[in-house]
This record gives C-alpha cells, sequence and structure tokens, in this order.
C-alpha cells in the first residue's frame, strides 16, 4: 500500500507541479501543545533539546525561514539533570547547575511559533495567559493564550498535542482525585472541541493531531518494580494499602524511599514500614488512569474525524514500544528506563531520539493525508546510548520535585472547571 501511495504522489507532483507545497504550509507553521512539544527533557527546558523538539525539526526539514522559541540558556529551567555514575558503575541522578538559565528570546515582538507551555492541558489552551512567573509567563508573555496567539499568528499549519497533562498528573502524584490530578470526562471534551472548532473557524491552517501516549507507561511508572528479588525470590514491597501485587506500579519518585529501607518488608532487611501513598499508584488506580486515556483518545479521535483532520497515533506506537520495541537500523528502541532510547533522564519526556521518530510519523502522516513529498529526517543523527543501570541506582528528590513543579498545586486545580 505504501508503495502505491508513493507512486501515486509522484504521479500527482508530476501533474500538478506541486514537489515543494509542503514549504508553503510550513512557513507560518504553530505548535500548540504542553511540555513535550515545548521540548522539555531531563527534566528541564534549555535551548539545546528545544531545538531538537520534534516542532523545531519539522520545520528545519521543510527548510522554514523561521520558527520562533521561548529559548533558555544552559543549563535550563530548572536545571537539566546529570547522570553521575562512580567507579563501580553505580549513578545518581542530579541537576547539573545550582544557577538557573535565562530566557534567550524574551523580547520577540510577536507570539512564538512554538507556543507549548510545559504543564499545560486543555484548560490553558483555552484561558491561562499567566501563572505567576511559571512556564506560561516565559511562552506566552502576556500576550494572550495559546489559543489566542496561535490565531494571531495567522497560521499555514498547525499541529496541536494537548490533553496529556489531563491525566499525567494523576500518576505524577500517585492519586487519582477527579477534577484535580485528572480532568473530568466532560470537561476535556468540552474543551478539546473548543479548541478545535475555534481552530477551523478562525483560521485556514491545515491542522494534524496526536493523541495520548498510556501514561501508565512511561519509565516512571515502569522502572521501580513492585518486589525486591533475594535468593531467586519475589519479595513484594509494602504500599499503604498492604503488600503489593504485579498489578501495581511504584513510581520512580519511590526510590529514596527504598533505599532508606522503607517498604521493605522486616524479613528482607528493611523498617517496616508503608511506602507513601503519592509514590504508588495501585492497580484500581491504574485502572482508573488507563479507562480515563482510552476514553480521551476516543473524544480525540471523534474530534479529529469529525473535523477531517489526520490524527497520529502515538498511543499505539508508544505501546508498540513498551511490547515488542521499534528497530531501526538493527537497534530496538524501547520504554526502558535509561536504556531503551526514546525516553530522557527524567523518565517522563522523549528523548532526542523520541522526538525525531515522532517527527518522522508526523512527516508521514502529512504526506499521506496532504499529499506532499517531504523528505524524512535522518534518525541515524539522534541514535544515543546510555549506561546501564545497576542495583545501587539512586535519584533525588529534585527529579520529581521539579516534575510536579510544572503542575500547579493541587488546591488551584480543584473545581476550577466547575
Amino acid at each position: 500500500m505504501k508503495k502505491i501511495l508513493i507512486v501515486l504522489g509522484i504521479l500527482g507532483l508530476v501533474f500538478s507541479g506541486f514537489a515543494d507545497d509542503y514549504k508553503t504550509y510550513f512557513s507560518r507553521y504553530v505548535a500548540i501543545g504542553d511540555s513535550i512539544t515545548a521540548g522539555f527533557q531531563d527534566g528541564g527546558l534549555v535551548d539545546y533539546y528545544q531545538n531538537v523538539s520534534f516542532p523545531k525539526l519539522l520545520a528545519d526539514r521543510a527548510g522554514a525561514a523561521t520558527f520562533e522559541m521561548p529559548l533558555v540558556s544552559p543549563p535550563g529551567i530548572p536545571p537539566v539533570l546529570t547522570l553521575i555514575v562512580d567507579a563501580s558503575g553505580n549513578f545518581n541522578l542530579a541537576p547539573s547547575s545550582t544557577i538557573f538559565g535565562v530566557p534567550e528570546n524574551l523580547n520577540y515582538p510577536a507570539p512564538y511559533n512554538n507556543l507549548a507551555v510545559p504543564g499545560a492541558d486543555t484548560h490553558d489552551v483555552l484561558y491561562t495567559v499567566t501563572d505567576n512567573g511559571g512556564y506560561h509567563d516565559l511562552v506566552l508573555r502576556g500576550l494572550g493564550t495559546q489559543l489566542q496567539q496561535a490565531i494571531a499568528l495567522n497560521p499555514t499549519l498547525i499541529t496541536l498535542w494537548i490533553g496529556n497533562n489531563d491525566v499525567l498528573g494523576a500518576v505524577l502524584v500517585g492519586r487519582v482525585i477527579e477534577g484535580v490530578t485528572i480532568t473530568p470526562v466532560a470537561v476535556f471534551e468540552r474543551n478539546l472541541r473548543k479548541i478545535v472548532a475555534t481552530l477551523k473557524q478562525k483560521t485556514n491552517a491545515k491542522i494534524v493531531m496526536l493523541n495520548i501516549p498510556q501514561v501508565t507507561l512511561i519509565p516512571f511508572a515502569n522502572y521501580v518494580k513492585p518486589y525486591i528479588e533475594a535468593n531467586g525470590q519475589k519479595i513484594y514491597l509494602i504500599g499503604p494499602k498492604g503488600l503489593l501485587t504485579d498489578n501495581d506500579l511504584v513510581l520512580l519518585s519511590a526510590l529514596p524511599y527504598i533505599y532508606q529501607g522503607i517498604g521493605v518488608p522486616i524479613a528482607a532487611g528493611g523498617t517496616g514500614l508503608p511506602l507513601p501513598d503519592e509514590v504508588v499508584l495501585d492497580s484500581s488506580e491504574k485502572a482508573k488512569v488507563m479507562g480515563r486515556v482510552n476514553k480521551f483518545n476516543s473524544i480525540i479521535k471523534q474530534v479529529s474525524s469529525e473535523y477531517d483532520i489526520p490524527l497520529l497515533d502515538i498511543n499505539g506506537l508508544f505501546q508498540n514500544a513498551a511490547t515488542e520495541g521499534i528497530t531501526i537500523g538493527g537497534v530496538t528502541f524501547t520504554n526502558a528506563y535509561l536504556t531503551g532510547g526514546l525516553f530522557s533522564l527524567d523518565g517522563v519526556h522523549p528523548s532526542t531520539m523520541g522526538h525525531a521518530l515522532i517527527a518522522n510519523y508526523l512527516i508521514e502522516l502529512m504526506n499521506e493525508n496532504f499529499d506532499w513529498e517531504m523528505p524524512l529526517i535522518d534518525l541515524s543523527k539522534y541514535f544515543w546510548t546510555s549506561p546501564r543501570p545497576s542495583s545501587s541506582t539512586a535519584v533525588t528528590g529534585y527529579v520529581v520535585d521539579n516534575l510536579i513543579k510544572m503542575f500547579r498545586p493541587i488546591r488551584d486545580r480543584v473545581h476550577r472547571e466547575k
């Protein structure tokens, strides 16, 4: 089928003369979204990662004359994580600096092309202009919401990837609280429909949408097992409701507790004290999160279909990475923490290779739906490897604290949608 599409595409170019049509649409390309679209990696926002975010990779591949971003100088806001490996091969994750980076493009006189805000959800795209010195102020600079600024740019092409943070908060804090850490279904649908309807009514842009990856599959939620092994036997950790099972998720944020013996049974040399609730997503909470992602994706699919907008099933692609892996040039990439190649050090956001893959998936989708012949990105430039972790892995509280800071305090989210 792909060969047929390629042949048809070539024939179409011969007769129509639109071989470079995609370049016209990238002349005013705007990206709407959250931390992934913004290029957040390794726990921070910094220019060298922003410059390899999937929107920037797309703009560069299309030869766009300009693609403005809210660039941040090294070491980032907050400082990105670094991997410290000792002589025995054990490693720690720690901030790369005690000094924060600063905005490099703050005085750009128009809205940025990449308007994505770390921590943003569907509500924020519609309504949030300022967050008292947070990422919204860095990106939006008081010029309007993401939606308003996108429209003001009179875009020719828009990528819309929003909704991750309507459910991710429940995983980061280990609690499913309706309307607080997870967005109610009716609210999500109302927000998404308003975003898409407004873009269709007020712009003539081609739009591409992406759905929500299953957030229970990210390394942050899967690296730590609910048990420790001794003499070939599984010794299950102690959660807030008793012994954990294989169906429970222990979050990356649990590691500092486990290394103190918290959550480890006395018989296994631990304290016998339970892990706190915020570092465990039990099986019932896990099921709620997975169900909500599925429901949100059904809504995204319905809305994209109603408006005839191409939709990239990023959820299916990343589920494939978690089960079978994605093999490129003889190298298999997976969702494994540190060693899988697709996620950055924070265990939540894609690596540079992950962004390059997303960009190529989008190019293939746009070529097929818009009759373009945009060339793919050379992925070999973005291959990378990481040291394999040992049993002495340690993660500082800094890692988790700064991930959670991307979200408003829980009290600020209570009832805001009602």
